[in-house]
């Protein structure tokens, strides 16, 4: 599958990366923005690198028919998630996390977010010891993304960083929080 990692964001004193591709940027945007007055979201679809220090989202999907939202809060549901998950499987792709909205909100974390998250953590059904937890959130026509992982029980927020040269990592797109405009 051919991709272009659009952002990255890392860990201050850790060795924790999680880079996202054009797609599952560009899916997350959408659908965040097309939610106005209720939160939305789904999961996060890719692969472990480097010891598992490094996660490359390579989908986000939208939000399952099952799922139930309002003005500041999501429940997502499962339907049609199994079958998104098992064509990715033979090429190497794990659910890595959550992405839900903030809508006229900042994207930071709530009680309830990091809840689930260690919930998540803790359910070995979901396979995904440190899960990925990006949430949008919108203004306008535009989104601003926070990216945190869960590692040993804590929330580690990451920040945006400039990719290294020759890393296939499309430098036009200003690496940072704040995304405007089509991709």
């Amino acid at each position: 599958m051919a991709e272009k990692i659009v952002v990255a964001f890392e860990a201050n004193g850790a060795a924790v990366e999680v880079r996202l591709t054009e797609d599952a940027l560009r899916l997350i945007r959408k659908e965040a923005l097309a939610s106005i007055d209720k939160e939305t979201g789904g999961i996060l679809i890719g692969r472990y690198e480097s010891d598992g220090n490094l996660a490359v989202v390579t989908a986000a999907t939208e939000s399952p028919g099952d799922s139930s939202s309002g003005r500041a809060w999501f429940q997502r549901g499962m339907k049609g998630l199994t079958a998104k998950l098992r064509a990715r499987w033979p090429h190497g792709e794990y659910y890595l996390g959550e992405w839900h909205s903030h809508p006229g909100g900042a994207p930071d974390p709530s009680s309830d977010d990091i809840r689930g998250m260690r919930s998540i953590s803790i359910d070995i059904s979901y396979k995904c010891p440190k899960p990925i937890m990006i949430i949008a959130g919108t203004s306008g026509t535009s989104i601003r993304i926070s990216v945190s992982v869960l590692e040993n029980g804590r929330l580690l927020r990451l920040r945006p960083r400039v990719p290294p040269t020759g890393s296939g990592t499309d430098r036009s797109i200003i690496p940072g929080s704040k995304i405007k405009g089509d991709l």
